[in-house]
């Protein structure tokens, strides 16, 4: 250690100490991890001034790995001996340094520590920032903070004194202080509790409410009893529509759900209904804080919720927002999404049909669905046939999630129904997809219910009927284009198909990539291409290989485009307000 610690005086002499230190810190953390005593020797001795140093250290990417560097510091803080104020100033101006990014706090745990190694240092620095009064950096709770851990009963005191005075920034300071602080004493957490309900009672700050949320919950969490406490605190608040606080209540349902009680969170989700649908990171807490909601088997409320939230964002904020949501939505495919879908689709809310089928957009080939016959209502005249053409119009394009939601309710629904939801299922299903409808037809005459088998069976005579006029009308001479109509089209089609080509090399992510370096068809079965070795290259020659994907189609959009666009347009609207 005593080389390294000469080598490091020797850098700092020469004026290349942060060089030096990023030159070896991670050799130190693979080897004997010497360099953290190494420096705390050489500062306490005053051989190294690290403060100096670090007050003057900038963050220039060019010069520096700034945070690897200044976890250095981080690391070594504790233990140093150094003025408490002029350490303060080097950690604002690091922290400050480090701009926007994640880790720019890192420093101040270390710092508290600092502080509480020496009892008269968190009282200078509570003093100096009182005084200072800096709008900047927040060095009260740090003081306030530290102090506890040396005497809690004094220092929870001076914060509570602070938090009934007049400067808002200090008492919002103060009640941060307080929810860091790691108090155990009942008597001094209700005191706190107490304390910070009577000062933001009539408050209306943002930034205060929200911090309050926070420290509250994090010291009625410790006391089962004052649960109570921290509820009257939201019901007081529970007309209040700050960002920061509804975004408090997000994190604490999130990062604090263990610890939530149930009467909490419905308060908690309550709050977040109002959260504005440009707030992603809200959206995103609340989406992590719905999915463990969901893994407790709690569907309803989770629900709940979302009707409330799409209507009071206007609807402009989708499910596909709530992604961790779907996927855990997704392993109860049988129960919570049959339910879900067959809700919104019987909502009579366009937003909510289309929400729906935001469920289920990233399967390509659809999923295997059946509507949840607990959640039809029984004697309505005609709503087996609403739902089967709200499926046939939302799922259109996924038609094996179309036709399972359909054959599910054949079973359950009322002969009168029976006809029109097979009209349906042939058109635009059947003739619009005729290989995977009819396969399944073919599938389902053999079912058990005879009402579907009857169902399938005539949507297949239907179907078959109408090819046979198909092939009639393609007899018909003046129904025929002409070879010379014919070439033309093929002609447009494939200089249409070579400008889309051309425009999506042009995008490539490969062809920036590789740099133009494209390889050559060789006789029509082989590609080759040049492997550069200096002033070398060398040929390589690759058999081509299949690659191959399928999907179906709907014919109809080549045969009657607006037709089927007007049908489904009348599926997915059909009894819908919004």
């Amino acid at each position: 250690m005593e080389d390294l610690k000469n080598q490091l005086i020797q850098a700092y002499k020469d004026e290349n100490f942060f060089e030096f230190i990023q030159k070896i810190y991670y050799q130190d953390r693979k080897g004997d991890k010497i360099l953290a005593s190494a420096l705390i020797e050489a500062h306490n001795n005053k051989e190294i001034d690290l403060i100096v140093l670090f007050s003057e250290f900038k963050n220039s990417p060019e010069q520096h790995d700034f945070f690897s560097v200044r976890r250095v510091l981080e690391e070594v803080l504790p233990e140093l001996d150094a003025p408490v104020i002029i350490t303060a100033n080097c950690i604002k101006h690091l922290t400050l340094e480090a701009g926007q990014d994640m880790a720019a706090g890192m420093l101040v745990p270390p710092f508290i520590s600092f502080c509480a190694n020496k009892p008269t240092r968190p009282t200078e620095l509570l003093k100096h920032a009182l005084d200072l009064g800096d709008k900047e950096f927040d060095h009260v709770s740090t003081a306030l903070i530290a102090g506890a851990k040396i005497d809690s009963v004094d220092y929870v005191e001076q914060a509570i004194g602070l938090i009934s005075g007049e400067c808002e920034l200090v008492k919002l300071r103060a009640i941060f202080a307080l929810g860091r602080m790691n108090l155990d004493n009942e008597e001094q957490i209700t005191a706190a509790v107490k304390a910070i309900m009577d000062s933001t009672k009539a408050s209306k700050n943002d930034q205060t409410l929200a911090t309050s949320l926070r420290s509250l919950f994090a010291l009625t969490s410790r006391v089962n009893t004052l649960e109570v406490l921290f509820l009257s605190f939201l019901d007081c608040h529970s007309e209040h529509r700050g960002e920061n606080f509804i975004h408090a209540a997000s994190e604490t349902l999130f990062y604090d759900s263990e610890k939530v009680s149930v009467n909490v969170e419905k308060r908690l989700l309550d709050i977040c209904i109002y959260t504005p649908e440009k707030n992603k990171g809200t959206i995103k807490n609340l989406d992590y804080a719905l999915e463990k909601i969901l893994k407790r088997n709690d569907f309803e409320a989770c629900i709940n919720f979302f009707e409330e939230f799409f209507q009071q964002t206007n609807y402009k904020v989708s499910i596909k927002g709530f992604d961790s949501f779907v996927r855990e939505l997704h392993n109860y495919k049988d129960t919570f999404l049959s339910t879900l879908i067959t809700k919104w689709l019987l909502s009579q809310n366009i937003y909510l049909c289309k929400f729906s089928l935001d469920l289920v957009r990233d399967f390509d080939k659809g999923l295997s669905l059946s509507f949840d016959a607990n959640c039809i209502p029984s004697g309505s005249e005609g709503v087996y046939v609403y739902l089967a053409r709200k499926a046939c119009g939302w799922f259109f394009n996924q038609p094996k999630t179309a036709i399972n939601l359909i054959e599910s309710l054949i079973s359950i629904a009322p002969d009168s129904e029976l006809n029109e939801i097979e009209k349906a299922v042939f058109n635009p299903l059947c003739i619009s997809y005729p290989k995977s409808i009819t396969e399944r037809m073919k599938s389902s005459k053999e079912a058990e219910c005879k009402r579907l088998a009857q169902l399938a069976n005539n949507v297949l005579t239907s179907y078959e009927n109408y090819q046979t006029s198909i092939r009639a009308a393609l007899e018909i001479e003046e129904l025929k284009p002409s070879e010379s109509d014919r070439h033309t089209y093929w002609r447009h089609h494939n200089k249409l198909m070579d400008e889309s080509m051309k425009k999506a090399r042009s995008k490539s992510f490969l062809t920036s990539l590789f740099a133009g370096n494209e390889s050559v068809l060789l006789y029509g079965n082989k590609s080759i291409h040049y492997i550069h070795h200096g002033d070398q290259k060398t040929r390589q020659e690759i058999p081509l290989q299949e690659i191959s994907h399928s999907f179906e189609f709907a014919s109809m959009h080549n045969v009657d485009p607006h037709g089927l666009e007007n049908i489904l347009w009348q599926f997915k609207a059909e009894g819908c307000q919004v």
